[in-house]
């Protein structure tokens, strides 16, 4: 950011230097041009060796970001003194404004800060070198002209920051939409006085959930996808760990599903896809999450259940999804699932998303293993087993 100023601000004194030497040449600035010309240069060598020495270390820390900023109030006041009467010194206060924006949009608030107390201090400084040299300071006015600039320099300060907390706020909510996060909200209570950050925010509520659904949401069954059921996982493993309650989750996969498409075609069995996910909407719980997270797969989050209700939720899927009158291309087609269980409770590190899901597929795995149809909940023997089989299978 300094790097690319320093060109700026060259530019600039480059331009104002040459019109004020102009300018004073006509007679109507006072002072010398050849005064306004050393200034100029003065100050176009500051800024250069500060971008020099930027480039050498490679980055810029407060001692880069204060030298950059005193150069700007010394150029301002120095060419001020330069080409206008005391009566006029008022424009120190004016052009020094834009060094104070300048410093609160790009480097904050506490560097601002510092500008307003210098430029207050040096203009009095100034003021007072006058009077002891004679000069007939109006310090009424003079005060009175100190005091609105310190008022409206830290209006803005505040003003500003408020606007850059705010944007800030924002912005970390756009960060977390990206990453699939939809759960906070801009806090529109918070805005008492509502401008055009405020409809920035509102615009993003209207839109958040309608996001959330669309990203949060498998579009062949309504269900939620992977991604859903994984926020919701951390949520409901965060509260059941505060709440102290217990939590399950079943691992569904439709059995000899590659024999429906098969027989009936892709499209037959993705309409026996989106009547399995309703069927499993219709029966879990107010509270329970259907996912869909594979291609035949499916899990259920059971928020406050523990393994024997968890088991009796399973078997109660099972036979529902069997007696269920599944159709595809207008016939009959007999469907089943098999369905692994876990919950929180079952072992002594439980208390992460990975965790439950590896364990409700080694769960399926085992009652895939056993014939299909059937519910297995897991425990650390049928983990074992399991590895077995894995190392098996490999060899």
């Amino acid at each position: 950011m300094l790097l690319w100023q320093a060109r700026v601000r060259i530019a600039v004194a480059l331009a104002a230097g040459g019109l004020a030497f102009a300018l004073a040449q006509l007679g109507w600035l006072r002072g010398s041009g050849p005064a306004l010309l050393v200034i100029v240069v003065a100050y176009m060598a500051s800024v250069s060796g500060i971008a020099w020495v930027i480039r050498r270390a490679g980055a810029a820390g407060d001692l880069a970001v204060g030298a950059t900023v005193a150069a700007d109030l010394l150029f301002i006041f120095a060419s001020t003194i330069a080409s206008a009467a005391p009566d006029h010194y008022y424009r120190i206060l004016i052009l020094s404004f834009f060094v104070l924006h300048l410093t609160e949009s790009y480097v904050g608030r506490r560097h601002a800060a510092i500008v307003v107390a210098a430029v207050v201090g040096a203009y009095a400084g100034l003021l007072a070198g006058l009077a002891n040299a004679g000069y007939g300071v109006r310090w009424p006015d003079e005060a009175w002209s100190l005091m609105i600039f310190a008022v409206a320099s830290l209006a803005f300060l505040w003003q500003y920051g408020s606007f850059q907390r705010r944007l800030e706020h924002i912005v970390g909510l756009f960060e977390g939409a990206e990453q699939g996060d939809f759960t906070n909200a801009y806090d529109l209570d918070g805005d008492r006085t509502p401008d055009a950050i405020t409809r920035v925010g509102r615009a993003y509520n209207r839109v958040r959930l309608q996001l959330a659904s669309m990203v949060h949401t498998d579009p062949l069954t309504g269900c939620l996808n992977r991604r859903g059921l994984d926020q919701a996982m951390a949520r409901e493993i965060s509260r059941s760990a505060r709440a102290a309650s217990e939590l399950s989750l079943l691992a569904l996969d439709l059995d000899h599903f590659k024999t429906i498409n098969d027989s009936f075609g892709h499209i037959a069995g993705d309409a026996v896809l989106r009547e399995l996910g309703g069927l499993l909407v219709q029966i879990a719980r107010g509270g329970d999450m259907v996912a869909r997270t594979g291609g035949e797969e499916f899990s259920i989050l059971l928020p406050d259940t523990d393994p024997p209700g968890a088991y009796r939720a399973g078997v109660r899927l099972c036979d529902s999804v069997r007696t269920h009158p599944f159709t595809a291309n207008g016939k009959r087609v007999h469907v089943t699932i098999s369905v692994g269980v876990v919950s929180m409770s079952s072992g002594p590190h439980d208390a992460s998303g990975m965790n439950l899901k590896e364990r409700a597929d080694e769960a399926l795995y085992a009652a895939k293993r056993g014939g299909r149809d059937r519910v297995r909940v897991w425990n650390e023997e049928l983990a074992s087993l399991e590895r077995e089989a894995s190392v098996i299978s490999e060899h």
